[in-house]
Parts: structure tokens; C-alpha cells; sequence
């Protein structure tokens, strides 16, 4: 049923991670629109969860050394993010892609893209509630 959803968001995952891992930016063209297609969805599905993306890219904001795409990059994350599993689940995407970002930086001994370390930080945070809410039965 969500097969063609899913392919849509692999295909759009792999080019934020590609152009962010050449070019070290998020262009507009693939944050805006996830961006707007995330809040509207939420909007019209579950108000609430909205805030799980400006608590995100409010946390940017406040921070220094995260680009403009990042912060675009992280309201529909973290709008997927609280869909998935609340506020935990934003605290929890942010961490892990801080962290990654932090050990990938020490291995290359330089500036890392941030974008790719945010999708692996959603994915963990988002993982448990998929698996949990896969049934195996009917």
C-alpha cells in the first residue's frame, strides 16, 4: 500500500545524503518541498506534531555551525520524528545525529556534512515504533 510512498522518500533520502556528502549543502529544492509536503500533511492529520520539527530546527537556530539546509532539513524530520515516537523521539534523532556528525568529524579530521548524520539520527529514532507496529498476523 505505502510502496510507492516508501520509494519516494528512499530516492529522496539518497539525494539529500549525495548532494549534501559533494556539495556540504541542502539546496532548497529538496528541503522546501518536504518541508511544506510535512507540515500540511501534519497539519491536516495531527496538529501536535508539528512542533516536533520546530523544536528541531529550533534547537539549530540556537546553535552555531548548522547551515541554513540543515535547519530546513530538520522540521520535517522532526515532524516524522514526533509522529513516530513524541518528543523523545525529536530529542532522541537530534543526539544521534550530533553523534554521528561528532565521530565522523573525528575520522575524517575535518568538517562533515550534517545532513546525512540527521537522517541516520530519525531513522534510529523512528525504528522502534515502526518495527513495534508491524503485525505479523492478520
Amino acid at each position: 500500500m505505502l510502496g510507492g510512498a516508501l520509494i519516494v522518500l528512499v530516492v529522496w533520502c539518497v539525494a539529500v545524503v549525495l548532494v549534501d556528502e559533494r556539495s556540504r549543502r541542502i539546496p532548497d529544492s529538496l528541503t522546501l518541498p518536504a518541508l511544506a509536503g510535512a507540515v500540511a500533511g501534519a497539519l491536516l492529520s495531527d496538529p501536535p506534531v508539528v512542533l516536533g520539527g520546530v523544536a528541531w530546527a529550533g534547537l539549530y537556530l540556537v546553535g552555531r555551525g548548522i547551515g541554513g539546509g540543515d535547519v530546513k532539513l530538520a522540521v520535517p524530520l522532526g515532524i516524522v520524528a514526533a509522529a513516530a515516537g513524541g518528543i523523545g523521539a525529536v530529542l532522541l534523532a537530534v543526539a544521534v545525529a550530533g553523534a554521528v556528525t561528532a565521530v565522523r568529524g573525528l575520522l575524517c579530521r575535518g568538517p562533515v556534512p550534517h545532513g546525512p548524520s540527521m537522517l541516520v539520527g530519525v531513522i534510529i529514532a523512528v525504528l522502534p515504533g515502526v518495527i513495534a507496529g508491524v503485525s505479523c498476523g492478520a
